[in-house]
């Protein structure tokens, strides 16, 4: 699912209504029907409706909303925020049948009172087309509606929003719900600007899917659609072979675990076989007795993908001999955790025969990657960071945290809506890059293997909340979750 600026969003609008013909006041039509489905569903006891609109194409989609709520049953009152006199086109027409319906339409700044006893409150102030903080009566207006304490649901985006940035205007309504239009905006998918939306539904009001194609986006966001096909029932003429084999190479004194669960993740997923080559074989055997282990690192000639660096010795003699050992690999890899390290500031040296690899840094680690920056720097400005990563190392970097983000060296970046933070803890991201070598193994392309085990991993993650709240969940437990966590995502009701 593609997420878009205000500038592509207004491209795509004008896309389908010039090039393929579709009337504007249809689009209008069809956000409001999308908005009231969205109303319903929410508050279905709804009675009273007080609708806020501005004179721009969100105020007409808010007058759409206020007819179709009175044919279904609802009091609609209408409070215009600005001079009713700039209405024009679509919205001017919606208008006028308000005005023949004898729909109630007051001044927003000086009736606002009126809105008081409302059941629900519809924002359609400013919709994508807002560039700065709302002022004067404005700013008013929206202050007043947070302080009503009254449900919010806000059409396109709530006011107060810039569509392409996650940093919100001040002030800004605080909504229950958001109905946004074809696809998501920057907005709605980057705190803390998505703080502010509520529940997000992206309706369909038939922009033509190629209009949006045709648009120039490498933002996406990753759905359950997305992951379903790499996480395929079974059939029953499949064996372990099938599944592909894993090679791991992890683990030290003291560090034993992290090889574990990288194991653990790998298993959980559905690799066939699994090995891992390290120095403390005993110790992860003992915990992860489906697994193979060795000292010997000839068996990786073998293997369909390999993870290279969970739990390995962080000292200048392991990391020549990661960088050695890298450089031979040529199946499907997967570098993380003390893998990464090897490369502090040698970015170009990670894949110069441009092989299938994935790198999974956190903001720490990319930072040493790069070489020239902090932590803080990269989370600044996370998009750019990933996209520089991964045109530096020649691969997929999946850059972890909240809203972990995917990126190819062409540039295209998904972002990652599960999990939670309560996986804020050791060992999870050892779970995470065993996940992804499993997809490798069995033929998955990097990108898509990288954005499905994301996926996966933080809604596992989210079932383990679930089930034990967000406070000390281990990297174990939702290894052990992924099972259910793949068999609920390919259910039909997430597709």
């Amino acid at each position: 699912m593609k997420i878009l600026n205000a500038e592509q969003m207004r491209n795509v609008d004008r896309r389908a209504i010039e090039r393929f013909g579709v009337p504007s006041i249809v689009l209008m039509e069809n956000a409001a029907l999308a908005v009231v489905d969205a109303i319903f569903e929410h508050y279905p006891t709804i009675e009273r409706a007080a609708i806020f609109c501005g004179t721009g194409a969100n105020g007409g989609d808010g007058l759409a909303v206020a007819r179709h709520l009175e044919n279904r049953g609802v009091v609609p009152i209408v409070l215009i925020a600005g001079d009713r006199a700039k209405f024009s086109g679509d919205a001017r027409i919606n208008l006028e049948i308000c005005e023949r319906l004898n729909i109630p339409i007051y001044d927003a700044t000086n009736d606002i009172e009126r809105a008081a006893d409302a059941d629900v409150i519809v924002d359609a102030i400013f919709g994508t087309g807002l560039n700065r903080a709302p002022s004067g009566a404005f700013a008013e207006v929206i202050r007043a509606i947070d302080d009503m304490r009254i449900p919010v649901i806000a059409v396109d985006l709530p006011s107060g929003l810039n569509a392409s940035s996650g940093e919100p205007f001040d002030p800004c309504v605080h909504a229950e719900v958001t109905v946004t239009f074809a696809a998501p905006k920057l907005c709605h998918v980057f705190d803390p600007a998505a703080m502010y939306c509520g529940e997000i539904i992206v309706a369909d009001i038939a922009i033509p899917n190629v209009a949006i194609d045709e648009e120039s986006v490498t933002l996406a966001l990753t759905t359950p659609r997305d992951v379903q096909p790499h996480i395929a029932a079974r059939v029953a003429a499949t064996h372990k072979g099938t599944y592909g084999h894993a090679g791991i190479v992890g683990g030290s004194p003291g560090r034993s675990g992290a090889a574990v669960l990288a194991a653990r993740g790998a298993i959980r997923t559905g690799a066939g076989l699994v090995t891992v080559v390290t120095e403390v074989g005993a110790e992860v055997h003992a915990h992860s007795i489906e697994s193979m282990t060795t000292t010997d690192e000839s068996a990786l000639a073998s293997k369909d993908a390999i993870l290279v660096g969970p739990g390995l010795r962080d000292d200048e003699t392991s990391y020549a001999h990661v960088r050695e050992l890298v450089a031979k690999i040529e199946q499907p890899l997967v570098i993380d955790a003390s893998g990464l390290n090897a490369f502090a500031s040698r970015a170009s040296e990670i894949n110069p025969q441009s092989r299938p690899r994935v790198i999974t840094p956190h903001p720490g680690e990319l930072a040493r990657l790069l070489g020239d920056r902090d932590a803080k720097a990269i989370n600044a400005n996370r998009i750019d960071a990933a996209r520089e990563a991964a045109r530096a190392a020649n691969c997929v970097v999946v850059l972890k945290g909240h809203q972990t983000l995917i990126a190819d060296r062409d540039g295209h970046v998904n972002v990652n809506p599960t999990g939670n933070p309560g996986m804020a803890s050791g060992g999870m991201g050892d779970v995470l890059g065993g996940i992804i070598v499993a997809l490798l193994a069995r033929g998955i392309d990097p990108f898509d293997a990288a954005c499905a085990g994301v996926y996966l991993h933080g809604f596992a993650g989210d079932l383990l909340k679930e089930e034990m709240g967000d406070t000390g969940l281990a990297a174990n437990d939702l290894a052990e979750k992924l099972p259910v966590a793949i068999t609920r995502l390919r259910a039909n009701h997430l597709s």
